[in-house]
């Protein structure tokens, strides 16, 4: 079963290389987050939305694409007895509210998986290393 060389790996493994074709897709509690070359989509919804949205909050159904050069910071939160999230910073974003729940949900904000994060973390790495250059 080998499709030659158009074939999508997505773990990526160990190898350092980052040409773009490498996406990285990072799925968490509240939505997904996309790295594919220097855009970011970040969507929104499923279970999770439907649930904000009952509720009356704002914020659970959301698609955006991001330029990776728009982002200004790249934040991993760990409000204490609450689920872990990673917040983007860019332009026209949300602020940092010192509400933990409010910025969980808020749409520039995914909260990540109870089990693996590994890609949110990969995500993280590649932007903070493109920001650098």
């Amino acid at each position: 079963m080998n499709h030659g060389e158009h074939e999508l790996v997505a773990t990526g493994g160990d190898d350092h290389h980052h040409d773009a074709e490498d996406i990285i897709i990072a799925t968490g509690l509240s939505g997904s987050l996309e790295l594919s070359g220097n855009i970011l989509r970040l969507s929104k919804g499923g279970a999770f939305g439907m649930l904000l949205m009952v509720l009356g909050i704002e914020g659970g159904f959301v698609e955006r694409s991001i330029r990776v050069s728009d982002i200004s910071a790249v934040e991993i939160e760990n409000p204490p007895f609450l689920f872990r999230y990673v917040r983007f910073s860019y332009q026209g974003a949300p602020t940092q509210s010192g509400n933990s729940i409010r910025d969980m949900l808020a749409e520039n904000a995914i909260i990540m998986s109870l089990i693996d994060n590994r890609a949110f973390y990969r995500i993280k790495e590649r932007i903070e290393g493109s920001m650098s250059h």
